[in-house]
């Protein structure tokens, strides 16, 4: 592990304790209670451990330099966010797919976070802020009412607050290719129960301030981790075909992305206006524009802007 982790354990020990779930559903379990960044100490160690194994999980309280996409920092809370990675993997023959685990995980999150918060509402008072999301349920069967998760194309995460609040991020970091097998490591960064105060941003909301029921960190581990593998697991299946495996059916139900007011920049280009239309099968966002269709890649994306527009 790198230098700056602190208290790092392989299963066992408080982890049985604490993230009993989580253990349930990695192939390894890791803790630390500080850190620089989980993605980092776990691409060392399998750079290191000829022997890690995929679902090889880390888990730190806190961290100092928790990144997103392109670098932007990650912010986060000692005990009252969510920071794991994962160590995923797939076929080598899949190489050319690698960058679907970055949109997996994000489908994966979104799932948990509405299937533990929907959970908890069932368990805990009903305090004044304890709402599980309400109104309307898409033909998809996803919920799309006040205090939905859905998924920010590419990489993020969003509550109807009823505005979209960023909540959860994304990362998918490639660590290389050995034994027939290419390895990413993908990581979770989600606001559980920061306030108002202590979000980085306007646009930010943890679970809390979106008015749901926090679940516990062990709950949405658990639930993110199992989605992690049945949806790769059927991404492995039909080869790689996202249309097949039905994640790209599921990203296009449940993505704030697609509808009108979309903002897209590019570093090396101008910023794209216009209607989101559908996340494509090699993982692309589709834009209607006043001058004609224009396709986005995810790694062309400096920001995405979801304000809406009247």
């Amino acid at each position: 592990m790198a230098q700056e982790s602190h208290n790092v354990e392989l299963g066992g020990g408080k982890d049985a304790i604490a993230f009993p779930l989580t253990r349930a559903q990695a192939s390894v379990l890791l803790h630390t209670e500080l850190t620089a960044s989980t993605q980092d100490d776990l691409a060392g160690l399998w750079r290191t451990d000829t022997a890690a194994q995929p679902f090889t999980a880390l888990i730190a309280d806190n961290q100092t330099a928790g990144r997103g996409r392109v670098g932007r920092p990650w912010y986060s809370a000692t005990g009252r966010s969510i920071l794991i990675s994962v160590l995923l993997a797939l076929p080598a023959s899949l190489r050319d797919q690698i960058g679907w685990l970055t949109l997996i995980g994000g489908a994966a999150a979104r799932a948990a976070v509405e299937t533990t918060t929907r959970a908890a509402s069932t368990t805990t008072d009903t305090s004044p802020l304890a709402t599980t999301p309400t109104d309307t349920t898409g033909t998809s069967g996803t919920t799309t009412g006040q205090g939905a998760a859905l998924i920010s194309w590419p990489n993020d995460v969003v509550l109807l607050t009823p505005e979209p609040r960023k909540v959860a991020g994304i990362i998918g970091e490639y660590v290389g290719e050995r034994d027939g097998q290419i390895f990413a490591v993908v990581g979770m960064g989600l606001n559980l129960s920061l306030t108002a105060d202590e979000l980085p941003t306007p646009t930010s909301a943890s679970l809390l301030t979106a008015g749901l029921p926090v679940p516990s960190r062990d709950d949405v581990m658990a639930a993110w981790i199992a989605g992690l593998r049945a949806r790769i697991e059927a991404f492995i299946t039909a080869d790689g075909n996202p249309e097949i495996s039905g994640v790209l059916d599921e990203i296009n139900s449940c993505c704030e992305t697609l509808r009108p007011g979309v903002t897209v920049g590019r570093p090396r280009n101008t910023p794209i206006h216009g209607t989101g239309q559908a996340i494509l099968a090699d993982g692309s966002l589709q834009v209607l524009t006043d001058e004609g269709v224009v396709v986005v890649s995810s790694g062309e994306v400096s920001l995405l802007d979801t304000a809406r527009h009247s």
